[in-house]
């Protein structure tokens, strides 16, 4: 899709769930998922059903079964599928996780990060877990005729693009990355958004993972531990007080370390390094945390209706 990252997976007739379910078609999309980067797309998969999400999401690893708080009220019956979007249900009440930014992309397309009013929201899913997802299938069951793309960007070519210098002093970094703190900030921009009761909160603490992540698979490095989860950015092993992790999960405050990372999004989302997918109904996108980041677009969410589906992926134990 960008010369070697991403690959787009359609055909004529358009691809079915049964074939995209067999053993061997799983692991061939697996081993293309890792030599394009971390993005795989089909398109086509318009009778998918949540069970067969889960299915062929099992492909890359193990699906997990539980969802993190604040977030059953968008959970699919009797299967391990998150519904996010706009969706709601008869009476008046959203069944769906909104999205985390209104923000459009501007005229040109452009999904490079822009310092001054820190949009897109880029990031990679589930720095805050102890148990940190390798990546997630995305299918698309209604799609906005306007906006409501989602862009990946390369963090393994980012990373490579980086001086040696650089490189070395980012190596010896580490992010604390908060669950609390994520939701917090995004219910300052959403008020509707949720966030976690003192008990959530309390089951899950503020995780520490490197900004230079090495894939197990393919052994490229990438930059990662950067989300609306991330707190603030220390040299290894530096301890983080409780008055702060406070500041940062009550009131939303990011420390100003993280521009540490900050400062390297325009240079990691530029569009040699990025993709940026307009959705049509059927499309399953699988990306990798571990080598990828990603962020989603605005739409007019009173003129449209957006849902889609999500599962996320676990490493296999």
């Amino acid at each position: 899709l960008n010369g070697t990252f991403g690959a787009l997976v359609e055909s004529d007739p358009p691809l079915t769930p049964t074939q995209v379910l067999r053993a061997d078609v799983g692991a061939e999309m697996k081993a293309i998922w890792h030599r394009a980067g971390g993005i795989l797309i089909l398109r086509g998969l318009s009778a998918l059903t949540p069970e067969e999400l889960v299915a062929f999401s099992a492909h890359f690893g193990e699906v997990e079964q539980a969802l993190t708080g604040g977030r059953a009220h968008a959970k699919l019956p009797g299967v391990p599928v998150l519904r996010l979007g706009n969706v709601q249900d008869a009476e008046g009440n959203l069944i769906s996780v909104p999205s985390s930014s209104a923000a459009l992309l501007p005229p040109d397309g452009c999904c490079q990060y822009r310092p001054e009013d820190r949009q897109p929201v880029w990031h990679t899913d589930g720095c805050h877990r102890r148990r940190k997802p390798i990546g997630s299938a995305f299918f698309c069951r209604a799609a906005p005729a306007e906006g409501a793309q989602t862009c990946f960007a390369d963090a393994a070519a980012g990373w490579a693009s980086l001086s040696p210098d650089e490189q070395e002093r980012l190596e010896g970094l580490e992010c604390i990355c908060s669950l609390a703190h994520h939701d917090r900030t995004i219910q300052l921009r959403r008020p509707e958004y949720p966030t976690l009761t003192p008990e959530q909160r309390a089951a899950n603490p503020p995780q520490r993972v490197p900004l230079a992540l090495v894939h197990p698979a393919t052994g490229r490095k990438a930059l990662y531990g950067f989300n609306t989860s991330t707190c603030c950015v220390v040299p290894k092993g530096t301890p983080c007080d409780q008055a702060s992790l406070d500041r940062y999960d009550l009131e939303g405050l990011e420390d100003p370390s993280v521009g540490i990372v900050r400062d390297l999004l325009p240079r990691f989302t530029a569009p040699p390094f990025t993709v940026v997918w307009k959705w049509r109904e059927g499309d399953l996108v699988v990306w990798d945390n571990r080598a990828t980041l990603h962020t989603g677009s605005g739409y007019d969410e009173n003129k449209y209706v957006r849902e889609m589906w999500r599962t996320t992926i676990l490493p296999e134990e």
